[in-house]
């Protein structure tokens, strides 16, 4: 049968709660692990619930497919008062809502009809345009047996808390504490954590009219990507298997003298948000150029971010002259969003072989002034070391200071080795270095895919976390990694530091998770909001499915040794294709693999246009340099 439905196609279908509603087919797949429920269905009427089911699940023949027109054939004339539509909210769902007015007045040009969701207050009417009505007239939804559906609710609520969502999952992952809680629920009010209590109490302490049930899945506070720069996703792939000079001079600051803008950062920001976000990233640490198009991006997606004020010494594109101009533009861009909640910033110094002394220490002295983050490359590459400590200038990897010792050392001697430092990298360290990052309580971000790709070499975690060092993990940029794929950093920062340090025990499950989640909010200094799931914190949590055959047996003990243990299997044995839903401070980013508060379409329609763009600055730049 599965093969004679088609995209489109009406019929009924069984719902969760046993009845047989009207619905449109909105997928097919032949797939071998779609075999036992290869149909997807769209229930009529509804919020958008979309559900895979078994032919079994279908019943009665094909109905006259839905004939819906474009939001941009749609006059006010087809909005009559007390006719029913389908809404697009601002959560990127389908609601069923009654038009309650229709107004021709210029003030409500954009917005002209207002509408009543159905089975909600009026505190929920509002006035929309008609980009957001998806379809004509529609049947009312069939109502609860015996009671209309406000009635129904006031029953449901009666003597409970009524609260925004209800999260229960088969596994709930504080990373605050070790182990899982099995069977639970996060009570979501806020935009924070309310509450974590066993699913059966909260069913019974608690009333939301959304639920999300995800009974194969743990929850768990979102990936926090320490070390980023964004906007190279555009530059994955142009330049592999090569050293970190050649492919930062000889490629990647060529293409970026020539194409950075504001419109290319915050498109390339955009396409960086998409992927992140479908791998169950809620917040980000960016360091990149025209900062104010991240910050553009994160607002409009509704991600967590530290936007880097960077600084380097040197001019760089449209950007600006230099290390004084940089950290001016970012001083009044952190002024300019300081009211955005999801917003932090970093004082994000490149590195010490492209930073002197006078800029690192006024990036210090602005540090202090505003109170964030000190984010800067360092001890990347041996050579940056060996060079520095003997003055070597005509390495182009010596620190621009006059001092001959370590970049690290130069550092301490500014005396901005403190808790404000994020270092990322460190894969060249003595012990006495190690002590003292310990000692001030400095945060180091390893990036083990670029450190292993560019040939950088090995940060010593272990050695790091037995110190007491806070160490968190990144992704570095998409041009040297070329993912932006936070769990697949966890996994092997946790079997690569096993290696390093010949000890099978050393970074075990439990603390790669916590190093990419709770330590990286610590880094960010935004560990009072965010990386746990704790009460009173932000709602930001993935949800990570078990379903697949990669993690069968599905996860049976809520702590290590004791059975199949869910946090080994999120670190060792899943992807980030596994992520399904994402919610950053309560707001739902991704539904099922969607996402919600970007559009796919458009992201990939931008990339493919400064794909073609960078193609022919390649082929011009390897022309120029086969013939010199």
């Amino acid at each position: 049968m599965a093969d004679k439905l088609e995209v489109g196609d009406r019929l009924h279908a069984l719902f969760s709660d046993g009845e047989f509603y009207e619905a449109e087919v909105v997928a097919v797949s032949t797939a071998a692990r779609r075999a036992s429920n290869p149909v997807k269905v769209s229930f009529v009427g509804y919020v958008q619930e979309e559900m895979w089911l078994p032919l079994a699940s279908l019943k009665s023949k094909k109905l006259p497919k839905l004939t819906t027109a474009a939001p941009d054939t749609l006059g006010l004339a087809a909005f009559e008062k007390g006719k029913e539509l389908h809404v697009e909210a601002d959560d990127g769902k389908l609601y069923l809502a009654e038009v309650v007015d229709v107004s021709n007045a210029k003030n409500r040009a954009t917005a002209p009809i207002k509408v009543h969701y159905k089975g909600y207050t009026d505190a929920s009417d509002e006035w929309v345009g008609a980009d957001r009505i998806k379809s004509k007239v529609l049947k009312a939804a069939p109502k609860a047996k015996g009671k209309d559906v406000a009635a129904k609710e006031a029953e449901s609520s009666k003597g409970k808390t009524v609260v925004d969502e209800l999260v229960s999952a088969a596994w709930v992952i504080p990373v605050e504490t070790d182990g899982a809680l099995q069977n639970h629920t996060v009570v979501v009010n806020g935009g924070k954590i309310l509450d974590i209590l066993p699913t059966d109490e909260a069913n019974k302490k608690y009333y939301s009219k959304k639920t999300t049930s995800l009974p194969s899945s743990a929850l768990m506070p979102g990936f926090v990507n320490a070390h980023t720069h964004s906007t190279m996703v555009y530059l994955r792939g142009v330049t592999d298997d090569i050293a970190l000079r050649d492919w930062l001079e000889k490629t990647i600051w060529p293409l970026e003298f020539k194409f950075c803008s504001a419109e290319f950062v915050k498109e390339g920001a955009e396409l960086a948000i998409l992927e992140m976000i479908m791998g169950g990233v809620t917040t980000f640490n960016d360091m990149y150029w025209f900062p104010e198009g991240v910050c553009e991006a994160v607002v409009k997606s509704g991600i967590r971010a530290a936007v880097g004020m960077i600084a380097i010494e040197f001019p760089f594109g449209g950007y600006g002259s230099g290390p004084d101009e940089y950290l001016a533009k970012g001083e009044l861009l952190a002024e300019n969003y300081k009211s955005e909640e999801l917003l932090s910033f970093t004082v994000s110094l490149h590195a010490p072989y492209t930073c002197s002394d006078a800029t690192i220490t006024k990036g210090g002295i602005l540090c202090e002034k505003m109170g964030v983050p000190l984010h800067i490359h360092l001890h990347e590459t041996s050579d940056e070391c060996e060079a520095s400590k003997m003055g070597n200038k005509e390495s182009t990897s010596c620190h621009m200071s006059a001092e001959t010792c370590t970049p690290l050392a130069n550092l301490k001697r500014l005396g901005l080795v403190n808790q404000r430092l994020i270092a990322v990298h460190m894969n060249w360290l003595t012990d006495e270095e190690i002590s003292w990052c310990a000692e001030a309580h400095a945060n180091v971000v390893h990036c083990p895919s670029s450190n292993l790709k560019l040939a950088s070499g090995f940060c010593r975690v272990a050695d790091l976390l037995k110190a007491g060092v806070n160490v968190a993990i990144g992704t570095d940029g998409a041009s040297s990694n070329n993912t932006l794929d936070v769990m697949a950093e966890m996994k092997l920062a946790a079997i690569l530091a096993k290696g390093v340090s010949k000890d099978a025990a050393s970074v075990p499950a439990q603390t790669a998770l916590r190093m990419a989640t709770l330590n990286g909010a610590k880094a960010l200094g935004l560990d009072a909001k965010t990386g746990s799931l704790v009460v009173g914190k932000d709602a930001d949590m993935i949800a990570v499915d078990f379903s697949g055959p990669a993690t069968w047996p599905e996860p049976t003990s809520a702590s290590a040794n004791a059975g199949f243990d869910p946090v080994t299997h999120i670190v060792y044995s899943s992807t980030r294709d596994q992520v399904t839903d994402v919610w950053v401070r309560g707001k739902q980013l991704m539904h099922r693999r969607k996402v919600l508060t970007l559009d796919a379409r458009e992201v990939k329609k931008a990339a493919d246009k400064w794909g073609v763009e960078i193609t022919k600055a390649i082929v011009e730049m390897r022309a120029g340099s086969s013939s010199s």
